[in-house]
């Protein structure tokens, strides 16, 4: 006979299914890269504590927002660069080394691909190039926007798509996109030219200006497309402070929008756009390194148990996807 936890487990399990059964809508934040040696919000915070001052219980984005001196701004839009940079090349050189080094990535990839064989999309914040790595290893075929090979420039008219790609929004640019007098080009290389102005949004509220202007505009607007349209979400270390698209998904899944999120520890934001969603599942790491479920299944009240292994990192929790998966 089936012991309590393990129909516990079961009803987890088949929740979680149900829920990403027609999803194709990643978003995917900064812990979804800590597994690759990527900075965390919280070590970039700690990394820029000299010259920001963030209190212990500001977040990144609030801590920076309220900073007014541009050259301090841009003093940290230079040392995240540097940091990040500098991670994101030794993350590409441990693949070189190790052909399975995204591995997990790939699975689920290839499991949202399998589900949904004609598009997936993955609505992400972070400027590292950990997911261009993962899907150029397998090469699925994706696009970020641009268009061509070495001069690459962006051209979203000509390369998002509703069917047969994987479209990959990095809404707050990216290491490698650089700025020539209004036209966006991609440069495989650190840029050293002062000429060239980096496009990437600094993590903080007030970015209306900057996210106004190209690529930002047609990223936000095809981003926003695509959260309207979506009929579940996945989300992947995502902390829910970023005040453009944290409003979007919080009105679908008010509206019934399943979402299941996996995160090390769910940020105050985060469970407090839970409080008003109809359909969710959240894991996140226990006190004692295995898994907190938090779940609601339409009007009923939310539920919250343990699981015993670590459901919470992307590896483990595909296991919960992939099984009994024909």
């Amino acid at each position: 006979m089936e012991s309590e936890t393990e129909q516990i487990k079961d009803k987890i399990f088949i929740l979680t299914q149900k829920y990403l059964k027609e999803c194709n809508t990643i978003i995917w934040g900064s812990g979804a890269t800590i597994p690759y040696g990527l900075p965390s919000m919280d070590d970039l915070k700690k990394d820029l504590n000299n010259i920001t001052k963030i209190k212990d219980e500001e977040n990144l984005e609030s801590g920076i927002e309220k900073i007014k001196d541009e050259n301090v701004i841009a003093e940290i839009r230079k040392i995240i660069s540097n940091i990040v940079f500098q991670k994101d090349i030794e993350c590409l050189l441990k693949a070189v080394e190790n052909p399975d080094y995204f591995k997990t990535i790939n699975k689920m990839i290839d499991f949202f691909y399998t589900a949904h064989p004609h598009n997936i999309n993955i609505i992400t914040t972070n400027y590292d190039r950990v997911l261009e790595y993962a899907l150029s290893q397998e090469d699925y075929k994706y696009t970020d926007g641009f268009s061509g090979k070495v001069l690459s420039i962006f051209d979203s008219d000509n390369c998002f798509k509703e069917t047969g790609i994987i479209n990959l929004f990095k809404v707050h640019g990216s290491l490698n996109w650089v700025d020539n007098k209004n036209e966006i080009f991609f440069l495989p290389f650190k840029n050293k030219n002062k000429n060239l102005k980096n496009v990437m949004v600094l993590p903080r509220n007030s970015k209306y200006k900057e996210v106004s202007e190209e690529p930002y505009r047609t990223l936000i607007a095809e981003s926003d497309k695509i959260i309207k349209k979506a009929k579940s979400f996945f989300v992947v270390g995502f902390g829910f402070n970023d005040e453009h698209l944290t409003p979007l998904i919080e009105k679908k899944i008010k509206e019934g929008i399943p979402i299941v999120i996996i995160v090390k520890k769910a940020t105050l934001s985060c469970k407090k756009k839970l409080e008003a969603a109809k359909k969710y599942c959240l894991f996140e790491e226990s006190k004692d390194n295995t898994t907190i479920v938090t779940y609601k299944e339409s009007d009923k009240s939310k539920v919250e148990c343990g699981l015993k292994e670590k459901y919470w990192e992307l590896k483990k929790f595909m296991e919960i996807v992939c099984k009994n998966k024909n």
